[in-house]
């Protein structure tokens, strides 16, 4: 599967890829943008709820009884300039704050593949390799900056830090270097995943957490989380089987198709991760690319941290898919892409959720996507399906599209190339 990837690398332009969306953060105006907010993130009426976060917050996909959200602003916390701000609260109350320095899929985006014309194939390659070298040159040389300057600036409050760990799959487990603010009954953790992701996370002193696996979750039982589960699957007059509580997680200007739609699934299951985390985890090397990563590695260890397993398979089964969704368990599949049959899937599923009768006529093979036309590998989220339409009904990755869409389930079947299952 990472030729696969590396496949997508080489032959796919930049242009035809239909993520292509830079977030609104950046852009965004704040009269917080460059304040340095570290006293006020750290003051003991933002923790005990008396005072309110500063600033404008845009909600976040949450996970279990936690809800998120991130800062409209890139201010300085410890001094150095944030890149995200993100607050996880629970009945209201603030329980975490993670805060995002530098981080290596935003920096690299996409590899640009443009070419002047006539640039032969070793040119090419050698062209290449040089953008992706001056890039990594330039992150080293910012995220070394950033890394020293805000372990100066957490000594002021703690200068001998303790190791700590979270994640209890070996995968999945993050490394923390743990700042104890005393004064303010708080603990820093700083996680510094060398030449890809900057981070602190900030929590009341002993309410740490050892998994990525919520509270609330942790406390259940397996027959306890499978019957919750089950409960969130609505059935809709129009005959949809729906898991309507998976949220979108968009993955911006980034190759991370892969990495957001397992985030959505996971946060779904009750795990609080990120794809930023993710792909720290997974291997992504700075190259603007998927290529040399451990997705199919990762997507175990995710399935593990949740205390649950996973089904891959090469092919697509629907009946094992409508088993899923009744079992309230959402389906990853890595699907070959085409952009005229997506504008179909909007086009359809727009008109049904109008109240029209669109219906898909059944495609042919040359109009769908495959491996021998070279089209794009994608990966989308099932999360339900209606048997009289004969239609999955799936989420993507991609900004500005939040609602489910739909397709044949006999187009699904043949563009499948890895289904994903979760299962007790």
């Amino acid at each position: 599967m990472k030729l696969a990837f590396l496949f997508l690398l080489i032959t796919v332009p930049l242009h035809a890829l239909p993520n292509a969306v830079f977030g609104a953060l950046a852009q965004h105006e704040s009269p917080l943008n460059g304040e340095d907010l570290t006293d006020v993130l750290l003051a003991a009426g933002l923790w005990d709820g008396s005072e309110k976060l500063p600033g404008e917050w845009e909600i976040d996909a949450g996970v279990a009884n936690a809800s998120s959200a991130y800062l409209m602003a890139r201010p300085k916390v410890f001094g150095v300039e944030a890149l995200l701000v993100r607050a996880l609260k629970r009945d209201e109350k603030l329980e975490e704050l993670q805060i995002t320095f530098a981080d290596a899929g935003s920096f690299f985006g996409y590899l640009d593949r443009n070419l002047p014309e006539g640039v032969g194939r070793d040119d090419a390659i050698a062209l290449i390799q040089e953008r992706v070298d001056k890039k990594k040159a330039e992150f080293s040389k910012v995220y070394a900056a950033a890394s020293r300057e805000l372990e100066s600036g957490l000594k002021n409050f703690d200068d001998r830090p303790r190791d700590s760990k979270r994640g209890r799959t070996r995968d999945l487990r993050a490394d923390y270097r743990e700042f104890e603010h005393e004064k303010a009954g708080l603990v820093i953790q700083l996680l510094d995943a060398a030449d890809r992701l900057l981070r602190v996370s900030i929590r009341r002193k002993n309410a740490e957490v050892k998994s990525w696996l919520d509270v609330s979750q942790e406390e259940l039982g397996t027959s306890e989380r499978l019957k919750l589960l089950q409960e969130k699957v609505t059935r809709t007059k129009g005959g949809d089987v729906l898991l309507d509580q998976v949220k979108v997680v968009p993955q911006g200007y980034r190759p991370y198709c892969g990495l957001n739609t397992l985030v959505m699934v996971a946060r779904y299951l009750g795990l609080h991760l990120d794809e930023d985390f993710l792909a720290v985890a997974g291997k992504f090397q700075n190259t603007g690319s998927a290529a040399g990563s451990d997705m199919l590695g990762l997507y175990s260890s995710v399935a593990r941290e949740a205390r649950f397993n996973l089904n891959r398979t090469s092919d697509y089964d629907h009946e094992t898919v409508r088993r899923s969704i009744r079992a309230g368990m959402p389906v990853i599949v890595w699907r070959r892409w085409d952009s005229q049959r997506d504008q179909l899937h909007s086009r359809v599923s727009r008109a049904f959720d109008q109240g029209g009768k669109a219906m898909y006529e059944r495609p042919s093979e040359e109009a769908l996507p495959s491996k021998k036309k070279r089209s794009p590998l994608h990966a989308s989220v099932i999360v339900g399906y209606n048997d009289e339409r004969k239609e999955v009904i799936f989420l993507e990755s991609w900004e500005g599209i939040s609602k489910p869409r739909r397709m044949p389930v006999s187009e699904v079947a043949h563009t499948a190339d890895l289904t994903f299952s979760f299962r007790p």
